[in-house]
């Protein structure tokens, strides 16, 4: 009998617990509940393994919620709330109404650090506007600070209820925060000198570099410029060549007709005889009285005539023939 009044005490199902039927106290008591409680992580946490299980729960959420789309996160925290609601009304009821009370005094507890953090923030402008510039040089030291503050304050910060242990204890997380920062400058400090060094290192190097190309593109300047000129004096001198070449060969095809055959045949005559009679051991009297029946000195020149044209003809074929390899 005692374990069936103990069961219907601590069941109540959450049917009975509609939305459309809460009042607006209950409803912002379900509000509350749920944030005070902490629920919205657990909700969270339920709907990890939502894909596994969503064929399993979802006829059963429809059954007792209603169909409501696929506002899955919706379902989990109006399931949340109207537990914490039904776990309310059953802790009520089974202490005969003392919950609400317990409700109320958090809600007091709730307003009392309320009014202390604003008294906090009231105090804390106070030792600003008395310690003036010194406090930005107290920030830097905690304990020097909490001496400082406990002085200034007195007993206001005792009726503050602040808890100065804990304000230490952020004071001294402060200064790590500090150390840690001057840390991180003096890195960003010994990094920006590196780097600078390394910007310093390549900027002399790109100079070298620049300076050597820049030599270089100077040398084949002057290298172009000089051969250009050369270019110019090849041309000049091939011109010249051409024009030589054509007087060349128009001199060889008049070669033969320029040649005074006649002239020549009659200067190497005279010469011929005379070298015949000087150096022949025939008498002068005996070569004199051959004269009378033979004229040595027409043939002679003959000779020396017909000769000089074979000459200039070999002489112009075989100029011909250098001219034409």
């Amino acid at each position: 009998m005692k374990g069936s009044k103990a069961k219907g005490r601590q069941l109540i199902k959450i049917e009975e617990v509609r939305p459309e039927d809460m009042s607006l106290e209950e409803t912002q008591l379900t509000e509350q509940l749920y944030n005070s409680a902490g629920l919205n992580p657990v909700v969270d946490a339920g709907l990890k393994d939502y894909d596994k299980r969503l064929q399993r729960e979802m006829k059963l959420m429809n059954k007792v919620l209603g169909p409501r789309g696929s506002d899955i996160k919706g379902y989990g925290e109006a399931v949340a709330k109207r537990v914490a609601l039904a776990v309310y009304a059953l802790l009520n009821k089974q202490y005969g109404g003392k919950v609400g009370d317990l409700r109320s005094y958090l809600m007091t507890l709730e307003d009392e650090r309320n009014r202390a953090n604003v008294r906090y923030d009231e105090l804390m402008g106070r030792v600003v506007g008395i310690l003036g510039d010194e406090y930005k040089e107290l920030r830097t030291d905690s304990k020097a600070f909490m001496e400082k503050l406990t002085t200034v304050l007195g007993e206001d910060l005792k009726e503050s209820k602040i808890d100065q242990q804990a304000l230490a204890e952020k004071l001294v997380d402060i200064d790590g925060l500090r150390d840690r920062i001057k840390t991180l400058g003096k890195e960003k400090e010994h990094q920006t000198e590196e780097y600078e060094a390394q910007i310093t290192s390549l900027r002399s190097e790109h100079n070298e570099e620049a300076g050597n190309l820049r030599a270089q593109i100077a040398e084949l300047d002057s290298r172009i410029k000089t051969l250009e000129s050369e270019k110019a004096t090849l041309t000049s001198d091939l011109a010249q060549l051409k024009s030589d070449y054509n007087q060349l060969k128009k001199a060889i095809a008049t070669l033969a007709g320029a040649i005074p055959y006649e002239e020549i045949g009659g200067k190497l005559g005279e010469e011929l005889y005379g070298f015949i009679l000087d150096d022949s051991k025939v008498p002068d009297m005996v070569i004199a009285g051959l004269g009378k029946f033979i004229d040595f000195r027409k043939y002679l020149g003959m000779a020396a005539a017909k000769g000089a044209e074979e000459a200039g003809k070999h002489a112009g074929e075989t100029l011909n023939r250098v001219l034409q390899k």
